[in-house]
This record gives C-alpha cells, sequence and structure tokens, in this order.
C-alpha cells in the first residue's frame, strides 16, 4: 500500500513538474516563433530579429540578481518567491503585448517598435531569472524530474510549433497599380488564420496554467527529495556523511572547463548569433520558407527531447570527446548559413527558390538540433556530477554565450549593415 502512495506521488509530481515547465519554452521562444509573421509588420524590417536578440539578451541583468540571492540568501526561499514573480510578470507582459505589440515611437526621425522591444525585454528577464531559477529548484526533487522538466520543455515546444503551423505565414502578392503613365508594383499581404493578438493571448494562458502548477507544488511541498533540502535534523544526525558528501559533489571549474566552453560555444553560436542570420539567410527565398522553418525549429526540439530520453545512455562520461565534435560540426552549419546570408538578396538557388529555401531550412534546423542536443546532456552531465552548483554554473555558460552570439550579430547586422534585405516587388538581377 505504501509503495502504491508513493508511485502515485510520484506520478502526481511528475505531472505537475511537466505543467511547469511549460512556462520556460515559452518565454525563450514564444516571441521568437511569431517574428516571421511580425517583421514585415514592423519598422525595423529583416534587422529586427537581430535587434530583438541584443534587447533580449541585455536582460541578462536580470540574472545578477539571482546570482547574488543566491550567494547572499540562507534558504531556498528566495526561488519560491523569484519564481512566482518571474510567471505573474511573464503572465501580463504577454496580455500587454496583445495591445501594444504594433505601436510605434517617433526616434530621431525614425519610427521604432519601442513597445514591442520593451515587453520583449521584461519577457525574456523572466526567461533569464527563470533559467537560473527553475533547473536548480528541480533539484529538490528526485533525480527523474529532471526529464519530467525537459519533457514539459518538449511539450511547449510542439505547441508552439502547432500555433506557428495553423497560424500559417503571411502570403506576400505583387498588385500592378496604373498612376498616370507610369505602372508600380505594390505589396498585399494576406490575413492569417488568426491574429497575432489572439496567439500572445494564447502564450498567456500556458504560463497562467505553469504558475498554477508551481503553486500547487510550493504549498503541498509534495515529492521533494528530503536529501536536497538542507534539513537541519538530519545534518544533526549524520554530519559526517553529509560533509562527505558535500565535498563529492563540489563543482570544480578547472575539472569541468572543457564542458563549460562546449556549453557557452554552442549557446553563443546557435542561441546568440544564428537567429540575426534568420530573415537574410531563409526569407530571401520566400516568406513561406522563412516561416516554416522557424516553426519547424520547435519541432526538432521535440525530436531532440525523444532522443534524449529513449538513448539515456548517450552521456558525457560514456562518450566524452562526443560534445566537442557536435560543437565543431554545428560551427561548420552555421557558417554556411552566414555565407548564405550574405549572399542576399541573391542566395545560392534564388532561381530555384525550393530547391534554395529546403537546402537551407535544413542546414538552419540542423545547427539547431545539434546544439539543442548538446544543451541537454550538458545540463543532465552538469546535475550528475555536482547538483545544484552544476546546474547553475551551466546556466551561466548559456546566458553568457547568448549574450556575446547576440551582441556580435547585431554589430553585423545593424551597426556596420553587413547584410542586404530583399525587398518585395523588385526585380533583382542575380
Amino acid at each position: 500500500m505504501g509503495s502504491y502512495k508513493i508511485e502515485n506521488t510520484t506520478i502526481i509530481v511528475f505531472i505537475l513538474i511537466t505543467i511547469f515547465s511549460l512556462c520556460q519554452n515559452i518565454l525563450f521562444y514564444g516571441i521568437f516563433i511569431e517574428l516571421p509573421v511580425i517583421v514585415d509588420r514592423l519598422p525595423e524590417g529583416w534587422s529586427l530579429p537581430a535587434t530583438f536578440n541584443l534587447i533580449s539578451q541585455t536582460a541578462i541583468i536580470s540574472a545578477s540578481i539571482i546570482f547574488l540571492l543566491r550567494h547572499l540568501a540562507k534558504s531556498n526561499l528566495y526561488e519560491d518567491i523569484g519564481i512566482i514573480t518571474t510567471l505573474v510578470i511573464g503572465i501580463s507582459a504577454f496580455v500587454l503585448l496583445v495591445f501594444t505589440w504594433n505601436k510605434t515611437t517617433l526616434i530621431y526621425n525614425e519610427y521604432h517598435s519601442t513597445y514591442f522591444l520593451f515587453f520583449t525585454f521584461i519577457i525574456c528577464s523572466c526567461d533569464y531569472t527563470g533559467t537560473l531559477l527553475f533547473l536548480p529548484y528541480i533539484h529538490r526533487y528526485k533525480s527523474i524530474m529532471i526529464r519530467a522538466y525537459f519533457l514539459g520543455d518538449a511539450i511547449s515546444s510542439g505547441s508552439l510549433a502547432i500555433l506557428g503551423y495553423t497560424q500559417d505565414s503571411a502570403v506576400s502578392e505583387c498588385i500592378l497599380i496604373t498612376d498616370g503613365n507610369q505602372t508600380k508594383a505594390i505589396e498585399e499581404i494576406s490575413v492569417l488564420n488568426y491574429s497575432i493578438e489572439t496567439y500572445f493571448s494564447i502564450l498567456s494562458c500556458i504560463i497562467l496554467f505553469s504558475l498554477i502548477s508551481f503553486l500547487i507544488l510550493s504549498i503541498s511541498k509534495i515529492g521533494q527529495d528530503k536529501i536536497n533540502e538542507n534539513d537541519e535534523t538530519l545534518t544533526l544526525i549524520d554530519t559526517n556523511n553529509q560533509e562527505n558528501q558535500k565535498r563529492t559533489r563540489q563543482f570544480h571549474l578547472s575539472d569541468n572547463a572543457p564542458y563549460l566552453f562546449a556549453m557557452f560555444w554552442s549557446c553563443l553560436i546557435t542561441f546568440g548569433f544564428l537567429p540575426a542570420l534568420q530573415t537574410y539567410a531563409l526569407s530571401s527565398y520566400s516568406q513561406d520558407i522563412y516561416q516554416k522553418t522557424i516553426v519547424s525549429s520547435e519541432v526538432v526540439y521535440v525530436l531532440v527531447q525523444i532522443m534524449c530520453a529513449v538513448y539515456s545512455n548517450i552521456t558525457v562520461a560514456a562518450y566524452p570527446r562526443l560534445i566537442h565534435i557536435l560543437n565543431i560540426i554545428a560551427t561548420i552549419l552555421v557558417m554556411c548559413i552566414l555565407i548564405i546570408a550574405k549572399m542576399s538578396p541573391c542566395p545560392p538557388f534564388i532561381d530555384h527558390i525550393l530547391i534554395g529555401g529546403l537546402v537551407t531550412g535544413l542546414i538552419y534546423l540542423t545547427a539547431n538540433g545539434i546544439n539543442h542536443f548538446t544543451y541537454i546532456i550538458l545540463n543532465i552531465h552538469f546535475r550528475d556530477v555536482a547538483g545544484k552548483a552544476g546546474l547553475f554554473w551551466g546556466c551561466v555558460m548559456v546566458q553568457s554565450g547568448t549574450f556575446l552570439g547576440a551582441s556580435l550579430g547585431y554589430i553585423l547586422t545593424v551597426h556596420f549593415s553587413f547584410f542586404k534585405e530583399r525587398f518585395p516587388c523588385v526585380d533583382y538581377i542575380c
């Protein structure tokens, strides 16, 4: 009877953590997935992803607050309060985006998407604080619960993909208009299956479900692993064993430097730098190819999650060189995307849009898939090696690598205008 109760409790906790973890991917990719639809509707144009990515990465300053709390706080109470605050702010920001995403402000005689970028900053601040709070919080539970966390991450990826596919992309059509003796081609954009406002409303509801699940977990403390709670009674009963366990689970930066750098580099090229190239590499072929590729990236994440769950024997300990080999392959693929983006408005196979778009899209998706696999495997490794401390330093590498990559992408795209946009209804000689 007792084992039956424990099994039921484990299932309930697994489900609650899965629902709770839906929010992480929504905060990280929710707006990103909608960029192909938004790009042509805001004044920044094709440089919007680079601007969006840099603005979102400056939100890393919010992570410093959690860093200080982690070293100053004597209990884990700040984690619970921080997670609740993060989710409430995230819900509010998405609701406000519903009403303000397309509002612009005139600055130095140019219109800018100040409202959209401001709430992007707020939502990404929630993502960064969440990254440093969510995984360490999961450490309070049994090791299997980190699988629940990544399962929820995969489900939210699938949900975003479904939302993207059902919304579809806006079809651009050139309409010829005669004005006196001149005939001009004017772009006309089709209506989406459902509005951008509806999309943001759905995301706010998903995060609300995550908040409710977390409140149940936090208040009831159901299924928490007593060993991970810094319980004073346990410490008094077995002080020596506790000290020995601490020594064996210390996170030595020098020993883990290669894998920390692997996490840093993987996030730099994929989460940081690659998004700045997406419009120039993909949208030159067609808006539909661009949108379908970005949405398909979420499907790739789901497949990677499933692969990691099925082939759980693939670990850093079992294959210590695998991570570095995958990083080299991903770097080569990102360089290919960089070259294609640089060739815009005349990328390879522009006269054969389907072939060129398919090849470029596959390269983009493969690079993302490899690096997402690297991200998961390294997180599991850091958790196994040093528990909460390992997950924390892994998260620091994620944020610092992503920020540096986003800065590089912004400088090349916006400051130096390194890439050229392909305008609709214009004849290019390629």
